[in-house]
């Protein structure tokens, strides 16, 4: 009972707050709307650690002192300015953070930056947000769209007129970082649009991440995904990557955020990188990392209407992942646990796994499999010990014996786990799984 009463508290504290919410970055006048600090979240949520900083939509220069006047700030809560971005792919950019107390702070900037706020509970989850009033002196507006309440010509007049600096767009669940002498060559023509679908890729992932507000562990987070250029890291360095899902942001090029911005609609690796803040670290064995973040692409691509990309056939192969599946299948000296990371399509060979689960019992079964490790998740487990707790957590989940499946993708468990199965009693499954490759 006490839970369900925590659970109604959230919600309806989350409505009242929600339209507390102030940004305005003419004025230098914000009311903030607290956030559960980011690695706190990340543990009630079980997954990737986001963002708790709030955009102020005001650019910084190095020496340059400006004010803060804080009112209203609950000892319960810590305040404080943070300027330029976390630590990146390379590690060379400078965070600058400061806390602030209430009534007035000066600080002084050691680089130029974009200035944002960490408003957070000091201690525990945040069950009921409150709000703070800032007013600033110094810094500078840079084009700041918020989602909903900006004017289109309030939003292109300050594009016309912007200076060498970033451009920011927020909503409640996302906000977009771009530099703006990249947005000026990739203008988004629909900005409301885009976040519409920006919106819809982040529903689906937490439809089937389970996050459906049924239990405290389930609840949606109030903590936004930032997606964010990332200009400090050089080539050769960036060419590792197309895009990559860090600590509190994801990291994006120059070139290609318009994947996120303008494609999003059939953009797979913008769906990859989103799905690696969903993932879950209880099951997450590393030659995993790059296949278990593709159901949610898969889900995300099919509730999209598109075919799926299991069809096409990826690094170089001459047939269909599918194809690839059946004969990795055959192979008598598979192992599920070492991937050949150069073979890039391996990586949907083993995919097709997925989608066999699926096609027999329903994306729900990966729904309550999320759910059940949230319930209770795993610690500092090995590889193997977190493969053999899915391959029993499946068998949970779809009540079926799923050992024979598992086996014949080349995902063996130990002598323990396979007697813990067996002592459930399950019946195999009626249709095997492991022949549907279409």
């Amino acid at each position: 009972m006490r839970s369900l009463i925590s659970l109604a508290l959230i919600i309806v504290t989350a409505c009242i707050t929600a339209s507390a919410q102030e940004f305005n970055n003419v004025t230098k006048e914000y009311t903030f709307v607290s956030q559960t600090e980011a690695k706190t979240e990340t543990t009630r949520t079980h997954r990737r650690v986001l963002c708790d900083y709030q955009p102020s939509g005001l650019w910084v220069r190095r020496g340059e002192r400006f004010s803060v006047q804080v009112t209203d700030l609950d000892p319960e809560y810590k305040l404080s300015t943070m300027i330029g971005f976390k630590p990146m792919w390379a590690n060379t950019n400078r965070t600058q953070e400061n806390e602030l107390r209430e009534g007035a702070n000066t600080i002084t900037a050691a680089n130029d930056g974009i200035l944002s706020f960490i408003f957070v509970k000091r201690s525990g989850y945040d069950t009921e947000p409150v709000t703070v009033d800032v007013k600033i002196t110094g810094g500078k507006a840079i084009p700041f769209y918020i989602s909903g309440e900006t004017a289109d010509e309030d939003w292109q007049r300050a594009i016309a007129n912007m200076e060498d600096t970033y451009v920011q767009l927020v909503s409640d669940r996302v906000l977009i970082t771009l530099p703006s002498r990249d947005y000026r060559r990739f203008p988004i023509e629909d900005v409301e649009a885009m976040f519409e679908t920006v919106h819809k890729m982040i529903d689906l992932n937490d439809e089937l991440a389970g996050f459906d507000d049924s239990a405290p562990e389930n609840m949606r987070t109030r903590n936004r995904i930032n997606y964010l250029v990332d200009v400090y890291t050089p080539r050769p360095e960036s060419d590792k990557y197309y895009a990559y899902a860090g600590e509190y942001f994801i990291g994006m090029k120059r070139d290609n955020f318009t994947a996120l911005t303008r494609d999003l609609g059939f953009e797979w690796g913008y769906w990859h990188e989103t799905g690696h803040t969903y993932q879950q670290r209880s099951w997450m064995f590393r030659s995993i990392v790059e296949i278990q973040v593709n159901m949610f692409s898969l889900y995300v691509q099919e509730k999209f209407g598109l075919p799926s990309k299991l069809l096409n056939k990826e690094g170089g192969n001459t047939v269909s992942s599918f194809e690839m599946a059946r004969r990795y299948i055959a192979n008598p000296n598979k192992n599920y646990m070492v991937i050949n990371s150069a073979e890039y399509g391996e990586f949907f060979t083993k995919l097709v796994m997925f989608h066999q689960l699926k096609s027999v019992y329903g994306w729900q079964a990966f729904t309550r499999l999320q759910k059940e490790f949230r319930k209770k998740p795993l610690g500092n487990y090995t590889d193997e010990e977190k493969a053999a707790q899915f391959v029993y957590m499946m068998c949970f989940v779809t009540k079926n014996d799923l050992v024979p499946f598992f086996r014949k993708w080349g995902l063996n468990i130990n002598a323990a786990t396979a007697q813990k199965i067996a002592a459930m009693r399950l019946p195999l499954p009626k249709t095997d799984p492991s022949t549907i490759f279409k």
